[in-house]
């Protein structure tokens, strides 16, 4: 197997332009991303984690073409995705597919669950016919449907079953990496668990890597073999899901650990919560130095001078942070 990354991602940034009202001047850009850098090795799950609104989603939107960075390179099994032209990010995205948070609003509701899980195939000639049945009863019963669910509609199913028909359609085309933008919250807390094993279970089968982004730390420890926790665009914290959990270093990722229910009512009473003072920052107007310094308790007058770098650590982690 390569030791290539199946991602990597290099000094991302995407900003999107302020809109002006009709009295107001046009603000400053927004930095949804700001300078992102990371790796996923073949068959490793990276999650990506943050505050709603700190950049998971626009930095996901990105890897596969969907947003175009202002700035940086991606490469997706070795092929750069910035600047690709409509032929190339057409063969690019063969080799990552992504699951969505909505899976409703994922499936075409006047398409039969077959017609979309072998609509991939189909389009890019692959397989046709009698073949493409074949393909797609395959497909169903490698996530846990039966064959002839392929003449149903979307609405003939809940909300895990429909997830499952969106993984079967990611994985039609056997791509390298799969992005997972928040796919098991909207699903019930019962379903969560099924999705997730399921996507360990074909991981181990297909060797797939997974981008998986979320904001649910507890899933995130289940499915996860290296953490990324992202604050306003930026990387603040990577490291191995143990050594994250086990020993967090970074003053936003303790508070972020801090939130976390603890299932056991007698630890829960007696841990510690960090509770965050001020509110996040707009990613128009980013603090300078550390973007965190105004709500950390730590934060000196270095962190509103200075913009920490990632740094390695001793146990494999990279942290941003002067005083960690």
């Amino acid at each position: 197997m390569s030791t290539d990354p199946v991602l990597a991602v290099d000094d991302v940034a995407v900003h999107f332009a302020a809109r002006g009202g009709l009295l107001a001047p046009k603000g400053p850009p927004v930095r949804a991303v700001d300078g992102v850098t990371l790796a996923i090795a073949p068959g490793e799950t990276l999650g990506l984690v943050g505050e709603s609104g700190c950049g998971k989603s626009t930095l996901s939107n990105a890897v596969v073409g969907l947003v175009k960075p202002t700035r940086g390179s991606i490469k997706v099994a070795g092929q750069e995705v910035v600047g690709a032209d409509p032929d190339a990010l057409r063969a690019i995205r063969r080799n990552v597919q992504m699951i969505f948070q909505d899976p409703a609003l994922s499936l075409n509701p006047r398409m039969t669950i077959g017609e979309s899980v072998g609509e991939p195939l189909r389009v890019r000639g692959i397989a046709s016919g009698a073949a493409l049945r074949e393909r797609v009863a395959t497909l169903l019963t490698s996530v846990g449907l039966r064959p002839e669910h392929a003449a149903r509609y979307p609405h003939q199913f809940s909300g895990g079953q429909r997830q499952r028909v969106v993984i079967a359609r990611a994985l039609g085309l056997e791509p390298a990496l799969v992005v997972c933008d928040e796919p098991v919250s909207a699903l019930d807390v019962s379903v969560r668990a099924q999705i997730l094993n399921l996507l360990v279970d074909l991981q181990r089968r297909m060797g797939v890597a997974y981008l998986f982004v979320s904001h649910d730390l507890a899933v995130v420890r289940h499915i996860c073999d290296r953490v990324a926790v992202m604050y306003l665009g930026r990387l603040v914290e990577v490291a191995p899901r143990d050594t994250l959990f086990g020993a967090p270093k970074h003053p936003y990722t303790l508070a972020l650990m801090s939130a976390v229910p603890e299932p056991d009512p007698v630890r829960q009473r007696t841990r510690q919560r960090i509770v965050l003072q001020g509110d996040l920052p707009s990613p128009s107007r980013v603090p300078t130095g550390c973007a965190f310094h105004t709500r950390c308790p730590r934060a000196t007058a270095l962190c509103a001078q200075e913009r920490p770098a990632l740094t390695p650590r001793d146990d494999g982690a990279l942290v941003a942070c002067h005083h960690a």
